[in-house]
């Protein structure tokens, strides 16, 4: 153990200046980084009404309420990243870490830190346990740049959110548990006004993906009931309070999705889903986002996370959100072009809320470990919950994305 601690001093003082895999006894071990910086130009119809400017660029700098989204911006994306890759016979752990974009305090985010084990080398299956992906997933097979890499996230693609959680692979089957502690504001913010008190987040149950996947087609889904624990007053005897009882509110989403090759250069992507509730997992969004405050949808990211309201003020009773969407994409050697579409309902919208997103991008290796990507792209969100004031919503992005990987 000595030695390979001596060794990974060496190398991290040594030769910082670019990647390396390297032997120490039966440990194999892979540093790697990349830097992902863009320079874009972004245009909305309405200024700052409709769309949330973190959805035109992925820093959250830019994001403030009340921004104008019509701005020319230089950037780093959050999910700028460095790791390591620790191999030891049927052992694995993989530790990594991003970049806070152009956040006001430069942060570090912890993206992946989970270790494997290989069953009989992998003849009987893999377990993994940590901070891991989710695998009821479509944004990995889509590569739109401008929204930090995030594919059609809210305009019929789904978020990646890595979370803690367990998950065992064997052949083409996969199945994950994920806990839902990260997740407990949204699932307690999600009965605020229900007249209930005293709300705490209670998990009786973790929530479930698995995913099967056949050459180049998965089927995958995700489900959860999450639950809390909350104080009521009897409405008419507020001497009567029912103590610590339980409410709960369920979740999921079905993903289909295929990705096959056509020819030696070329392959076609398309992928579907249907979600109820899906943002209280922080999976499931709609694109567009809003800048004034709202009960039915909390505002983060690149959109406005798809969120059960209440069907009465001071009532426990829920309306779910259901979404619905999905996107096709044609990769030509390093051109690739894209189009998604999404529709969410509520029963307490006066319409259903609507989005298109469309990209187009060309991939141009200025050298081993630099590239560039031009991409265009233009979103359409139409029909916000009946809101008069946003009804037809259009925004552009045009700019580069640079990458430097080591």
């Amino acid at each position: 153990m000595r030695k390979i601690l001596f060794t990974l001093i060496f190398v991290f003082a040594g030769t910082s200046a670019f990647a390396m895999t390297f032997k120490v006894g039966d440990n194999t071990i892979d540093l790697y980084a990349s830097v992902r910086a863009f320079t874009v130009f972004n245009y909305t119809n309405t200024g700052d009404r409709g769309f949330n400017c973190q959805g035109m660029t992925p820093p959250t700098a830019y994001g403030a309420v009340g921004r104008n989204c019509s701005q020319f911006v230089i950037g780093l994306q959050p999910n700028s990243r460095a790791g390591i890759r620790w191999t030891q016979g049927d052992f694995f752990i993989h530790n990594e870490w991003g970049s806070g974009g152009d956040a006001a305090v430069p942060t570090l985010n912890l993206r992946l830190l989970y270790g494997d084990y290989k069953f009989a080398g992998g003849e009987k299956g893999r377990i993994r346990i940590g901070q891991i992906a989710p695998i009821a997933n479509t944004s990995y097979l889509y590569d739109r740049k401008l929204n930090a890499d995030n594919a059609l996230q809210g305009f019929g693609t789904l978020w990646e959110r890595r979370r803690a959680g367990i998950n065992y692979e064997i052949g083409g089957f996969s199945v994950s548990a994920f806990s839902m502690r990260q997740e407990s504001s949204y699932v307690t913010g999600a009965f605020a006004g229900s007249g209930l008190s005293n709300i705490a987040f209670t998990e009786i149950m973790p929530r479930f993906e698995v995913a099967w996947k056949v050459s180049s087609l998965t089927l995958a889904g995700s489900y959860v009931k999450s639950s809390i624990t909350a104080d009521r007053i009897n409405p008419e005897n507020e001497a009567n309070v029912d103590r610590n009882k339980r409410y709960s509110v369920d979740a999921g989403h079905i993903v289909v999705a295929a990705n096959p090759q056509i020819g030696n250069n070329a392959r076609f992507i398309a992928s579907g889903f249907y979600s109820v509730n899906g943002g209280l997992y922080q999976q499931v969004s709609i694109g567009g986002g809003f800048d004034d405050a709202d009960a039915v949808s909390v505002r983060t990211g690149s959109s406005a996370w798809a969120l059960p309201s209440l069907k009465e003020t001071g009532k426990p009773d829920m309306n779910n959100t259901s979404v619905y969407g999905g996107a096709v994409a044609i990769v030509v050697d390093k051109f690739e072009a894209g189009v998604g579409v999404q529709s969410a309902a509520n029963d307490a919208w006066a319409d259903n809320q609507t989005g298109m997103g469309v990209y187009a991008n060309y991939k141009i290796r200025v050298a081993n470990n630099f590239r560039i990507t031009p991409e265009f792209a233009y979103l359409h969100s139409g029909n916000f919950r009946g809101n008069s004031e946003v009804k037809d919503t259009k925004g552009f992005q045009i700019g580069i994305q640079f990458r430097f990987d080591i």
